[in-house]
């Protein structure tokens, strides 16, 4: 009896929980901007997350390109980080919105997912927004192109001049 009482009051103060109101977010954001070596972008978020409630180490999700991920959460249980990488090819310059959901939020996503109903209807507790100036995926034309190119074009020019030298 005693163990059924622990583990019922275990789970109320599971589905209790500390539920984040009046969020207040403050993101930085980091994008992989160089693409000439690497095969895959990588989008970082790194955001704290304050409430007016004083609530503290909130389970989050974020909505990304790759589906619902979990959101990783410091110590402290303020500092939160989402990432996630895309291939270089398919990777969009412009705004990533990142929507953030908490438990109820994430419970309520997945029911609507489970049962076909349009997700945007589910509201996120906060959204961020990521912004990606793009990858530099290198110069147009590869320096070996230029260099045979310009080898070429003195090769001739040579040659050229020999055959006039020759011609007088």
């Amino acid at each position: 009896m005693k163990a059924f009482i622990v583990i019922l009051a275990t789970c109320v103060a599971y589905a209790v929980g500390d539920a984040c109101e009046g969020p207040q977010i403050e993101t930085v954001s980091f994008t992989t901007k160089d693409a000439t070596l690497v095969t895959k972008i990588a989008y970082i978020a790194d955001f704290t997350l304050s409430c007016s409630n004083g609530a503290k180490d909130v389970s989050l999700y974020a909505e990304t390109v790759d589906g619902v991920v979990g959101v990783a959460r410091s110590v402290d249980g303020v500092k939160y980080q989402v990432s996630w990488v895309e291939d270089t090819a398919t990777a969009k310059s412009g705004d990533h919105l990142v929507k953030l959901y908490d438990d109820q939020g994430y419970a309520a996503l997945r029911k609507a997912q489970r049962s076909g109903e349009d997700t945007t209807a589910v509201s996120a507790i906060a959204t961020i927004n990521l912004y990606h100036p793009g990858a530099y995926k290198g110069p147009w034309v590869q320096s070996e192109t230029m260099a045979i190119f310009f080898a070429i074009l003195i090769y001739y020019y040579a040659f050229s001049q020999k055959a006039q030298l020759m011609s007088k």
